[in-house]
């Protein structure tokens, strides 16, 4: 092989590895966007950083990227909490999220009972 095929073919490389990336990326931030949201929270700045990369094999033996990501949401507006995905290839398999507040019960004020107009009591 001659020096512009192997440079073609380490570009290629590349190229796939980061358009995989990109992917993963992607995944792991709509993961991320779901899982704070069906938690009553708010993704902040509305990314993810990559925390680790490795390989790993699945099921069937294949072997894979798995990257984990990180990133930071909030239960109440002012604490800044953590939380990761981990994404095998392009396909999300876990989300965690640091221990937050539950957001309290959403009461309806159903009318009856003793109006507030009242002046008997």
């Amino acid at each position: 092989m001659t020096v512009e095929a192997l440079f073609l073919v380490a570009c290629a490389g590349l190229a796939m590895f980061w358009y995989d990336s990109m992917r993963a990326r992607e995944a792991a931030l709509d993961s991320a966007c779901r899982a704070t949201e069906a938690a009553g929270c708010q993704l902040l700045d509305a990314t993810v950083s990559l925390a680790s990369l490795r390989a790993a094999r699945e099921q069937g033996g294949m072997l894979r990227l798995r990257r984990t990501y990180r990133f930071e949401f909030s239960d109440d507006g002012m604490r800044r909490l953590q939380g990761r995905v981990t994404v095998s290839g392009s396909r999300p398999e876990r989300v965690e999220l640091e221990p937050h507040r539950e957001q309290p019960p959403v009461w309806t004020v159903v009318r009856g009972g003793r109006d507030l107009d009242d002046e008997s009591y």
